[in-house]
């Protein structure tokens, strides 16, 4: 967790006074803390529930101050209580989405990409999975980006009619047989978004078989680059657009790049990007790497998601971080 590295190393806001491995960890504030302002809170106790249910129990019960985590239905419907306070920020530089291994028939054709890029049921699965806990990434106004800024939304929406068109005319005009990819690790946001696509891409004759990975195993399955067809996340800690592409987009085809993608073309605007002093060149470089991103179509956004965090009434002091963990030294209770 890289709020106990960053907080409870030699000198930290806070100790680690007891540890259950995969139970509960106990921590005490360290009074000898000079690095800011002393944290109001003396004592904590973090508990590790595995149960989504569990944990909204126990919050709506009391039991606990605070809850993240929990599945975006139960956000959804707990910032309606007026008992509880629900925070939800978009997390910076993350996006879900579905890739395409341009390596692998029929992946390697460029209609194929775009005919499943309008096949998506977008506004299905931002309503039945997101709860609208969610930034969209769809349906944006062309190609071209507005902004240099990264994530926003692909010009892609859904569009049957011009996906079969473009099925046709990439040489599948029946369809084909594929594989769809999945984290149980995600399994909450992942599967319903699955289901809702292997029913979509049925209507222009594609048929999906899904297969469900264990979380354990997903990465060595990044790294083998052999899923043809998946659902993914991936967030770039440093919210920079060139720190996410040089790690997704880039020719040197890392772990993240389970598309495969390699352009030169690509590349130069990365690493233009990446290594100018002039902030109107690098708008530019991020400009031309988004609309190329966009026009290959290796990769499919589909929804920036919230860190959501539940508290009672009487927290506050709520900080987002990055690294999406609590950070207890700003919290106190009223």
């Amino acid at each position: 967790m890289e709020w106990l590295k960053h907080n409870t190393a030699a000198g930290g806001a806070y100790k680690i006074q007891a540890y259950e491995s995969g139970i509960q960890t106990q921590y005490v504030r360290n009074d000898a803390w000079i690095n800011g302002p002393l944290p109001k809170i003396k004592n904590i106790i973090e508990r590790v529930v595995p149960s989504a249910s569990t944990r909204r129990a126990l919050l709506e019960r009391g039991d606990v101050d605070v809850s993240f985590d929990l599945p975006p239905k139960d956000f959804a419907e707990l910032s309606k209580m007026s008992k509880l306070t629900v925070i939800g920020l978009p997390v910076e530089n993350f996006m879900f989405y579905v890739d395409m291994n341009v390596t692998k028939p029929p992946f390697d054709n460029l209609k194929v990409r775009q005919a499943i890029s309008y096949a998506i049921p977008y506004e299905r699965i931002s309503d039945a999975v997101t709860f609208g806990r969610a930034r969209k990434l769809f349906g944006g106004p062309s190609y071209t980006p507005e902004k240099a800024e990264w994530p926003q939304p692909s010009p892609f929406k859904t569009d049957l009619e011009k996906a079969k068109k473009l099925l046709t005319e990439a040489g599948f005009p029946g369809g084909f047989k594929t594989s769809l990819y999945f984290s149980l690790g995600w399994a909450t946001w992942g599967e319903p978004t699955a289901l809702l696509i292997q029913e979509n891409l049925k209507k222009i004759g594609i048929e999906v078989t899904i297969e469900k990975i264990p979380g354990a195993n997903w990465r060595s399955m990044e790294v083998t680059k052999s899923m043809p067809f998946l659902i993914n996340e991936m967030g770039g800690w440093l919210n920079y657009p060139e720190y996410f592409f040089f790690w997704n987009f880039h020719g040197q085809n890392a772990v993240f790049n389970t598309m495969s993608y390699q352009n030169k073309d690509m590349d130069k605007y990365i690493d233009g990007a990446r290594f100018t002093t002039d902030p109107k060149e690098h708008d530019q470089f991020v400009s031309a790497f988004i609309q190329k991103a966009f026009k290959d179509v290796p990769r499919i956004p589909l929804f920036q998601s919230n860190l959501d965090v539940a508290m009672q009434k009487n927290v506050l002091g709520y900080h987002y971080w990055f690294h999406r963990q609590v950070d207890y030294r700003q919290i106190y209770k009223n």
